[in-house]
């Protein structure tokens, strides 16, 4: 059995004999092995069976009368593990359930040499003998092995088990799971920040619950929990607290290494029209069937049907499993689902689940509608319609149309009765009674603001009465604004009893009918306008949901178009191909779309035919068009130019870039600042205590009324004409109206919102608020060389074959051979200059040899058998000079450093070797990316950042590209291999302090960067083209091709816009708590004495516009402007002085100069003559 540890936080401890009575009670727990309690910090730690689930804990601290939280939940090291059963390998995730295979990796191969069955038997078999396996599959279709196993085997071993059985393999891709899962939930109702903190306040409490963020603006909540956790508790959650909710993805979380190449499983739901009763539902079934199990790349689908049975709705489900997947491909039966549905809304439905690098959606459609001409299927979770119904979301067209609609209708109703209660002293007015007592006008108001009150104010109500149903608890804005109402509405009633049983003949009794009429007016607008300024908040979002496209233009005979292409020049013989027009969600890999002048992208490709400039501003920033020709990469949505041309679809739908930018700008939303989260408890809070205060107010300005005479109290009371009571009761009023937590709720997610908005319209994605705070704080920023602070095209200067028994076409036929397995921009370069010395073609042409036992030696270099043509075979390695000390250092090597010792010597050098003995060099030269030396300088000396570099390279070449571009010779960091990158941050945050004083961020390209990126407090990936590691970093930089932009300009907008958003969410928040602090003593009475009182009307109209306040100061962040950096402007050493040393300055130096106020360093800058640059002095 598994021990694991739980991590609980415990309030309301006072003293050592409270922490005790909880290890007590904690011991007596059978299956716990150990209990650790902290006083000061509040925390316990268990150590327990895995049986006691964590509520059990809770319980039990709770039960000693303090509250508990489970903080987070790890397994112990030191246990064993039990490996999962069989059948749970082989369950099936959908979106309506989450589950996933706890603790095992899942490894995907490449293997080829299978001829028959008996092929696919043995490597199963020899796979399964090695332990740690818990399931194979091996598909002698698709010629790929899947395998479930412990973390423990490594891919290496399930490699080498494959090879052992005479075929040869390739790892495609390993993904680690977790038995936690995301789910993503969809919430309508919040209207302020106490909304969406009662919300997470909720989740949080429940067992099972590890994260929640619930965001505001985007209506979503991002829950991270265990699986013991349904998503249709968490439903019930939010529920509970008065919302709709409703589930948008469930799934197991999962962190994957994986080939660039690899694309994810795509799912697709797609409505069965024609079902009727009549139908034979048996017959479609076994046709659906039989034409998916048909298909190659189909993972599994589920069928859906409502029909009648019995005179009763009934939900009918199939499942089955693709024969890839399942060793048996007999149909299914039909099951009942009663699993969270409404009958009314249940449609005919079939789920699939398939790899789109394999089989189309297209495809699969057309199959299913030659079925019969009776039924017809159709996308209904397509990329335009998620697009069009996220627009509508996001414009928030629907609630800004209610409440204009309610604001108008107030102040038609509500009016009448403002002008009522100031002339009803009248004399008009006083002649005119129903009853004794009973005045029209007083009848007038009631009847007019009722309206106002039960039909206009019913949102209001409503949330009120959830509010009591809850148990008094996840008090929000509505509640308040529903007690002030509710007040003014009962006191005007009850006048009016009074009136009438005292038969009140002088005149009609002062009422509040116009308070409550004027609250619900002014509250309306304030959401009207609110909502208007949510939807400018999120423009850039809707920008870039817009830009979908809707359909395009395909070739319908591949075969045909790619014969002409090859043979014919006649560029006229292939436009009049004949087309088909289709949906978006229709296309496919593989497809060849053909773009009109003007027309948009329909999805990330590579032009095959013409050339054009295309508008990629909505990426990059760049407002030029960019020229692009056959070979080119195209991205999904942006905009052709004037030119014709087709294009090879490379990735579709959630695939594309562009829907992976939507999706990381979206969930940015949820991920919120820290700051966030201690606004969200405040706002909590802040109603309960405001009706505490309103109490407080009432009852002590009563009690003064009471005992001190009229002359000492302010003039406000005697000044009254209907008592010192009506007073009191409209200051407490006040008090409930103008206090706001609106403002705190709006104060974070309205302003990342804008920011990353603006972000990603400049080509930086950032993920999430955290990223934002931590981001504004970065002191020091080291860049990986090759690939971002260089080209990474790197260029042949220099080589030599050292081998006398080897010519030089055989010589860089093994280094290409070699190389061709590499990604590195090294190896690259070597098997492009390999290729051109040989004569063959880049992209097309293959070097005439294989390679068995290919090895990565991480930091040093390549080692693999090469067979040639010929048959005969060379152990060949290539690396650096690291490489030849460590591998070969018992060997001497016949050559001379006078050889490499040439005027190219900071040069990148691959060095061969070829059974066993010294077969010469490359040489390799890089170039330093357009203006990376100004934005360096920039960044060092306009910013006043600490700048440094860390490269796998030679000292020589790191030294050279790092006084090209401008970092100080002490801060570079050469030799260093990609798995000892963190530790260069690691032993600088030592020596600096830690992470409470020194916050880092790691440059590079977000592929062999990878260990870095993550252990940095920040890791920007620069990426480009359909390539973009949008999940390898917290922030994603994707730069322009102009000349005066590189991707290097991302990180100082990244940095640029991240300090202004941080900035403006402290704004926000300083304003909410000013007006909050200001305003609630107002209300209060603090001030009658200066004959200042704010009446109900005016609170209601200050806290209307409070919230829009903070919203229209979010909007302020849409007049930022990316720095311009001096461009051809660049600092002298001897301007600088010297500079901080990341090798040898000590932590007192590094608090001297991260404190170092940034008034000295603009004291040392001075405009340039240039515009929009600067020089240094």
């Amino acid at each position: 059995m598994v021990d694991v540890n739980s991590y609980l936080s415990i309030s309301g401890m006072t003293c050592g004999a409270c922490s005790s009575s909880i290890t007590e009670q904690l011991n007596k727990i059978d299956g716990v092995r150990s209990v650790s309690v902290s006083l000061i910090t509040e925390e316990a730690k268990v150590m327990h069976d895995s049986s006691i689930p964590s509520s059990k804990l809770i319980e039990s601290i709770e039960d000693c009368g303090f509250d508990a939280k489970l903080i987070r939940t790890e397994t112990n090291s030191t246990a064993s593990s039990s490996s999962s059963s069989s059948a749970a390998s082989s369950s099936t995730s959908w979106p309506s359930s989450a589950s996933s295979t706890s603790s095992l990796s899942t490894s995907k191969f490449s293997i080829s040499g299978m001829t028959c069955g008996a092929c696919s038997a043995s490597i199963t078999e020899a796979i399964e003998k090695l332990s740690g396996v818990e399931s194979v599959s091996v598909s002698l279709i698709t010629e790929e092995g899947l395998v479930k196993h412990s973390p423990s085997l490594s891919t290496d071993e399930i490699t080498e088990a494959i090879e052992g059985c005479g075929f040869e393999a390739k790892l495609i891709s390993t993904t680690s799971q977790s038995s936690n899962v995301s789910t993503k939930i969809a919430v309508q109702g919040m209207t302020c920040g106490a909304c969406s903190a009662s919300i997470t306040e909720a989740l949080e409490q429940k067992a099972h619950v590890l994260k929640a963020s619930v965001s505001l603006v985007t209506e979503e909540a991002l829950i991270i929990h265990e699986q013991d956790l349904t998503a249709d508790e968490i439903i019930q959650t939010i529920e509970d607290c008065g919302f709709d909710a409703k589930l948008i993805t469930s799934s197991g979380i999962t962190s994957s290494s994986s080939h660039s190449d690899v694309v994810r499983d795509e799912e697709v739901s797609l409505q069965i029209f024609g079902v009727t009763d009549h139908s034979d539902l048996v017959e479609l079934q076994y046709n659906i069937e039989a034409r998916l199990n048909g298909f190659v790349g189909i993972k599994n689908f589920k069928i859906r049907f409502n029909v009648s049975i019995n005179s009763e709705n009934a939900v009918l489900l199939t499942e089955a499993l693709s024969p890839s997947t399942s060793n048996s491909a007999s149909a299914a039966h039909l099951i009942p689902d009663y699993h969270n549905t409404e009958f009314d809304n249940i449609i005919d439905e079939l789920f699939i689940v398939y790899s789109p690098t394999l089989i189309g959606i297209r495809d699969i459609v057309d199959e299913l509608n030659s079925i019969d001409e009776q039924y017809s299927f159709v996308t209904i979770n397509s990329v335009d319609q998620a697009s069009t119904s996220q627009l509508k979301l996001l414009s928030r067209v629907k609630d800004i149309e209610f409440w204009r609609s309610n604001f108008f209708k107030s102040i038609m109703f509500g009016f009448p009765v403002i002008v009522m209660s100031y002339t009803q002293g009248w004399s008009f007015w006083s002649n005119l009674k129903i009853l004794p007592g009973l005045y029209l006008v007083s009848l007038l108001q009631f009847v007019l603001a009722s309206h106002v009150q039960f039909n206009l104010g019913k949102t209001f109500i409503k949330k009120f009465i959830l509010f009591v149903k809850n148990g008094f608890k996840n008090a929000t804005m509505d509640v308040l604004v529903c007690i002030s109402t509710s007040i003014s509405f009962s006191f005007s009633v009850f006048s009016i009893i009074l009136s009438v049983w005292y038969g009140q003949s002088e005149k009609p009794p002062k009422l509040l009918f116009e308070t409550s009429c004027m609250l619900i007016t002014f509250i309306s607008m304030g959401k009207w306008l609110e909502n208007k300024a949510k939807g400018a908040t999120s423009s850039a979002l809707s920008r870039l949901l817009s830009l979908t496209p809707t359909n395009c233009t395909i070739i319908e005979d591949l075969g045909k178009y790619n014969q002409l292409l090859k043979e014919s020049d006649d560029r006229n013989s292939i436009s009049d191909l004949p087309t088909r027009s289709i949906g978006i969600d229709l296309i496919q890999t593989g497809d060849i779309a053909v773009i009109l002048p003007g027309g948009k992208i329909p999805a990330d490709g590579k032009i095959v035919l013409g050339e054009t400039e295309i508008d990629e501003s909505f990426l990059t920033g760049e407002s030029l068009p960019v020229f692009k020709s056959i070979g080119d990469d195209v991205i999904g949505g942006s905009v052709n130019g004037a030119g014709l041309i087709h294009i090879e679809v490379i990735h579709t739908g959630k695939n594309s870039q562009l829907q992976q930018i939507i999706n990381l700008v979206k969930d940015s939303q949820i991920n919120n600042a820290p700051i966030q989260g201690f606004a969200d408890y405040v706002a909590s809070r802040f109603v309960p205590s405001v009706l505490i205060l309103a109490t407080i107010t009432f009852s002590v300005w009563t009690m003064l009324c009471f005992y001190l005479h009229s002359d000492k109290l302010p003039g406000v009371f005697s000044k009254e004409e209907n008592g010192k009571f009506f007073v009191c009761l409209k200051l407490a009023i006040s008090v409930v109206v103008v206090a706001c937590p609106c403002a705190l709720g709006l104060a974070a997610p309205t302003a990342m919102m804008v920011g990353t908005g603006v972000g990603a319209s400049h080509g930086v994605l950032i993920k999430g608020g955290d990223v934002l705070e931590k981001a504004s704080g970065i002191n020091i920023i080291l860049f990986d060389k090759t690939g971002t602070l260089t080209t990474g095209g790197m260029t042949l200067t220099n080589y030599k074959n050292a081998s006398d028994s080897i010519n030089e076409d055989v010589w860089w036929s093994l280094i290409g051979s070699v190389e061709n397995n590499s990604e590195h921009p090294i190896g690259k370069a070597l098997v492009r200059e390999a290729k051109s010395k040989l004569g063959l073609s880049f992209e097309d042409d293959s070097f005439e040899s294989s390679i068995q036992n290919f090895k990565v030696m991480s930091g040093l270099g390549l080692k693999s058998s090469v067979t040639l043509s010929n048959g005969k075979s060379y152990d060949v390695c290539i690396g650096n000079e690291r490489m030849m000390m460590q591998e070969f250092k018992e060997n001497k090597f016949s050559f001379s450093k006078e050889d490499i010792k040439t005027p190219q010597s900071t040069d990148t050098f691959a060095f061969i070797i070829i059974d066993g003995s010294y077969g010469g060099y490359v040489s390799l030269s890089d170039k330093i990316k357009p203006n990376a030396r100004e934005v360096i300088d920039y960044l060092q000396y306009d910013q006043n950042y600490i700048v440094g570099m860390v490269t796998g390279d030679n000292v020589y070449a790191a030294k050279k590209i790092g006084k090209e571009v401008g970092i100080p010779e002490c801060n570079i960091f050469s030799e260093v291999s990609p798995i000892n990158k963190d530790k260069v941050i690691l032993e600088l945050k030592e020596r600096f302090g830690g992470d409470e004083n020194v916050s880092i961020a790691f440059v590079g390209d977000g592929i062999n960067d990878a260990p870095a990126l993550a252990q940095a407090d920040v890791g920007m990936a620069i990426s480009s083209g359909s390539d973009i590691a949008i999940e390898s970093a917290d922030i994603v930089l994707i730069g322009g091709n102009s000349s005066k932009q590189s991707d290097l300009h991302g990180v100082s907008v990244a940095l640029s816009i991240s300090k202004a958003t941080f900035q403006r969410i402290k704004i926000n928040f300083l304003w909410a708590a000013i007006y909050n602090m200001i305003m609630l003593p107002f209300a209060m009475g603090c001030f009658l004495s200066f004959n200042l009182m704010l009446p109900p009307i005016a609170a209601a109209g200050s806290m209307a516009l409070s919230s829009v306040s903070v919203v229209i100061s979010s909007l302020y962040l849409k007049k930022w402007k990316p720095p311009v950096i001096g461009y051809g402007l660049t600092a002298k050493e001897e301007d600088v002085g010297a500079p901080f040393s990341l090798k040898t300055s000590t932590l007192e130096e590094f608090n001297r100069n991260k404190n170092q106020h940034r008034f000295w360093q603009v004291l040392k800058r001075r405009p340039s003559e240039e515009p929009h640059g600067y020089q240094m002095l």
